[in-house]
């Protein structure tokens, strides 16, 4: 288990409530928090050998609706809930928003609805970088107006909104949104690979897949204003971002109720300067070639940290070269 975990929490008996925490992110942050996570989860976008990665978690293998709530509520002694579980893809959201309204809308209702109805309190939500579109100046800051240009980001502003108007009419409940960028890496001594089901999305999956399947990695421009010409990104490894959850546990007791955090690295890189640090880091090669723009990517986008290290006491430990080996043999079977 996490010492952070028993640093804050001490021997108490109160668990963890992650939904979608079977996923990338959520397994990270169910290992760190070991028997105290209790993970529900419908499979449908992880593959996970969870009983033997985390032998310790207690696992529902369910939807996250609100009768399948109530019931874990019922037999769970849960004190903070996390809120992972939700569609991700951005391309599919565009091609099929309705299917991204009615999962990633509802299930939250639903679970506010269960957590108010079981007198559970206290929520960290899984909020994206995608709430600020792409009209804003980096280093992106909590302050500006959240503006998604696509249905996945609108559905994270929506999920705010509703928790904080939530809030107002339940004096009791507090919640932390914490707005991630873009996790890397894996857990160095087991393996927890960002390896979702169907394409991925992400480029750190891409890099691999194409090294692995020796294919041709697609980077998409090479005419932004930046050094080299490709999208500047905020990369920060996975076990950064599980551990802003761990302290999110303990700091959540001290908010009035809700706000909403960045974790990033605070800090930008370019497509190709991580295409070079992965060669780097696993002394790999990966062939690439340069095609058009996607339509609606900002030419630069990384976060403000300041209210991460002033809140929660939380700064970034691991470096980019870190990053990439770990997310490099979290493959490498």
């Amino acid at each position: 288990m996490n010492l952070l975990y028993l640093v804050y929490f001490g021997k108490s008996n109160m668990k963890v409530l992650l939904t979608g925490g079977l996923g990338y992110i959520g397994s990270h942050i169910s290992y760190l928090l070991g028997n105290r996570a209790v993970i529900i989860d419908n499979l449908s976008n992880s593959n996970l050998n969870y009983k033997k990665l985390l032998p310790f978690c207690k696992v529902y293998k369910k939807d996250a609706n609100f009768k399948n709530l109530n019931d874990l509520f019922s037999k769970e002694n849960i004190s903070h809930v996390i809120h992972l579980a939700a569609f991700k893809s951005v391309s599919e959201s565009l091609i099929n928003p309705t299917k991204y309204y009615k999962n990633n809308v509802s299930s939250t209702i639903e679970l506010l609805e269960s957590m108010k109805e079981n007198k559970i309190y206290n929520l960290i939500y899984s909020s994206s970088a995608t709430v600020y579109g792409n009209s804003h100046t980096s280093p992106l800051d909590e302050n500006l107006s959240l503006n998604a240009i696509n249905p996945y980001g609108s559905t994270k502003i929506i999920c705010e909104n509703l928790i904080k108007e939530f809030i107002q009419s339940n004096i009791n409940f507090k919640s932390i949104a914490l707005r991630y960028f873009n996790p890397i890496g894996s857990h160095p001594e087991i393996k927890l690979p960002d390896k979702p089901r169907g394409e991925a999305e992400n480029l750190m999956p891409k890099i691999i897949k194409c090294i692995l399947e020796k294919k041709i990695l697609k980077i998409y421009g090479n005419d932004y204003p930046t050094k080299d010409g490709t999208c500047i990104r905020d990369y920060m490894h996975v076990l950064d971002l599980a551990n802003a959850h761990i302290k999110s546990l303990k700091i959540i007791k001290k908010i009035k109720g809700f706000k909403a955090i960045n974790i990033g690295s605070g800090t930008g890189f370019t497509v190709l300067e991580i295409i070079r640090q992965f060669q780097r880091s696993n002394n790999v090669k990966l062939n690439y070639k340069y095609v058009k723009r996607r339509k609606g990517d900002p030419a630069i986008c990384f976060s403000k940290v300041d209210q991460a290290k002033k809140f929660l006491g939380w700064r970034p430990k691991y470096n980019l070269d870190q990053m990439c080996k770990d997310a490099w043999k979290s493959y490498n079977f």
